[in-house]
């Protein structure tokens, strides 16, 4: 059995979706696409032949043959194409995010729990083998109390050609921000799976460091976990070395992942027991042992979360990526611009009613008007 399933959206992440349904997942079938410009309808015309061809979302769900949509459309349109999906009583699997600030994400939540319907996030690194291997050892207790956590990633490297590559890329009026809402957002989509939701964010982004746009291309975001735990965040889209560290430090134990090695180091006793008992001014006295796991290539993930995607629909399988969790990832955006444009520490949830003017007046300024 398989759904029948359209994707709204054939730029670069719908081609590559489509591809994989025309090449063959496990569950889902290609039965429609819906894209507006000559150049993607063409490319849909020569690489999916088989497949109708629709140049609107109202031909689309006027006449088309689906069960399921997959939304890869720019940023803004997820929530009303998500909410009309809903509405005509199909699943969704929506391609991050789920708009631009949390209350966009809110509104879709709203449709499908009163649609029924499954709603799944395309939040593909969670199908990934090492963050798997972490949730594992950190739902297993394994390094103990959680006290300090660091991400950083400088690995998505982007070129003024890629910032040009679409209109609505790389702005507040298109994109509803920079490399947060957009690269950041599989890994602070991450960060709240793994470690959950902190009290506070307070952010230091330098908009437009490496590029002539008022947007980020590079934030530095604090986290407050009660009892004084405490994460930094950093992501950038500038620098010409990429790197991978997560960092995770426990009262028993650490994990360190660096892109390829995930070390798990346990201590010979509790870290504050012994810093408070020990008849000795340094840690000489714990002793820590390492186990070392080396990631090679993984499995497309993609695929991994359409299989999930179509499990969920045929059996009631769990999504990897729940919909509804898209509402906290950009709770975390949301506060870290917050933060920035206003030199303050946002407590959690964003206050809309201050989130939502301070972007409109962003989105002014960068087209010219008066805020």
């Amino acid at each position: 059995m398989q759904v029948k399933c359209a994707i709204t959206g054939i730029g670069a992440m719908g081609r590559k979706y489509a591809l994989m349904l025309r090449d063959g997942v496990k569950g889902l079938r290609l039965t429609a696409v819906c894209c507006r410009s000559e150049n993607n309808a063409a490319w849909a015309a020569r690489n999916l032949p088989d497949v109708p061809v629709f140049r609107s979302e109202d031909e689309l769900f006027k006449s088309a043959d689906f069960d399921a949509l997959i939304i890869v459309t720019p940023h803004k349109s997820h929530p009303a194409t998500a909410i009309r999906a809903f509405g005509a009583g199909k699943h969704v699997l929506c391609d991050k995010p789920a708009g631009v600030t949390a209350a966009d994400a809110e509104k879709i939540n709203e449709a499908a729990k009163r649609s029924g319907k499954v709603y799944a996030m395309m939040c593909h690194q969670r199908a990934n083998p090492q963050y798997t291997m972490i949730k594992s050892l950190l739902t297993s207790g394994e390094i103990g109390k959680i006290r300090r956590i660091h991400l950083e990633n400088t690995g998505y490297f982007r070129t003024r050609f890629y910032h040009l590559s679409s209109q609505w890329r790389s702005s507040w009026t298109g994109e509803g921000g920079g490399v947060l809402i957009n690269q950041g957002y599989h890994l602070l989509d991450m960060w709240q799976y793994l470690f959950g939701m902190p009290e506070a964010v307070y952010a230091d982004i330098p908009f437009g460091k490496y590029n002539p746009f008022g947007v980020d291309d590079e934030a530095t975001v604090i986290f407050d976990y009660p009892d004084k735990v405490t994460g930094t965040f950093i992501i950038s889209t500038g620098e010409g070395c990429p790197e991978e560290r997560l960092e995770i430090v426990g009262e028993t134990g650490r994990i360190f992942y660096d892109g390829k090695t995930l070390t798990l180091s346990r201590f010979s006793q509790n870290a504050r027991e012994y810093a408070a008992s020990a008849q000795t001014t340094d840690g000489s006295g714990l002793k820590i042992t390492e186990q070392k796991t080396v990631f090679g290539k993984a499995p497309n993930a993609y695929v991994a979360m359409l299989e999930n995607f179509a499990a969920a629909v045929l059996s009631g399988e769990k999504p990897i990526a729940p919909g509804f969790d898209g509402a906290a990832t950009l709770d975390l955006i949301n506060a870290a611009y917050l933060s920035a444009w206003t030199g303050a520490k946002i407590t959690l949830p964003v206050d809309m009613r201050e989130y939502i003017p301070a972007l409109r007046r962003k989105e002014a300024e960068e087209s010219g008007r008066n805020p």
